[in-house]
């Protein structure tokens, strides 16, 4: 029969002392942000690739918008031991959660509005039009297409996690003392 050599020990001790602080650093959590608002920018120039990489035509409910700005809008900021993932976009609700068509009331004379510059139908023009004169025949908004690129880069970001908090489990355990 073989005889059996006791190589190394560990108590269950050493595996349950990890605590989130070990595991959920602060540098930890900035790598988690990166990566998540990579995903998130991601799929959201995906989306803008299926629109045609411009602007929606006038009628069409909003898409994602054609400007680089709107993807420079997001970022991530670490809060304790949560990453959160923040916009500044105007309207990035209505773009996330979509909007029905809706009247445009405060676009009346009744409002005080009574002409308004809009882009004309060729590039550099401005034509100026009048606006109806009670909210009852206001102009329409065709409202926003609601968009999941958030919901599909948090997929794609998790993907990616499996692989960077098995590195950070490792370089954990590595510094955790084995009895």
């Amino acid at each position: 029969m073989p005889v059996e050599v006791k190589l190394r020990r560990t108590s269950g001790k050493t595996w349950a002392k990890l605590r989130d602080e070990d595991l959920l650093t602060k540098d930890f959590l900035k790598v988690v942000g990166e990566s998540l608002l990579k995903a998130v920018v991601f799929e959201a120039r995906k989306d803008l690739a299926k629109q045609g990489g411009r602007p929606t035509p006038p009628g069409v409910p909003e898409g994602i918008p054609a400007s680089e700005d709107f993807f420079k809008s997001f970022s991530y900021r670490v809060e304790g031991q949560r990453v959160l993932l923040v916009s500044t976009w105007p309207f990035i609700e209505q773009i996330t959660e979509g909007r029905r068509e809706y009247p445009m009331t405060w676009l009346t004379q009744q409002e005080g509005v009574s002409k308004v510059p809009m882009k004309g139908s060729r590039p550099g023009t401005v034509v100026i039009k009048s606006t109806p004169t009670s909210p009852s025949n206001a102009w329409i908004h065709p409202g926003f297409r609601k968009h999941n690129f958030i919901r599909r880069g948090y997929e794609r970001a998790r993907r990616e996690m499996d692989k960077l908090l098995a590195d950070q489990v490792g370089k954990v355990l590595s510094k955790t003392p084995i009895l």
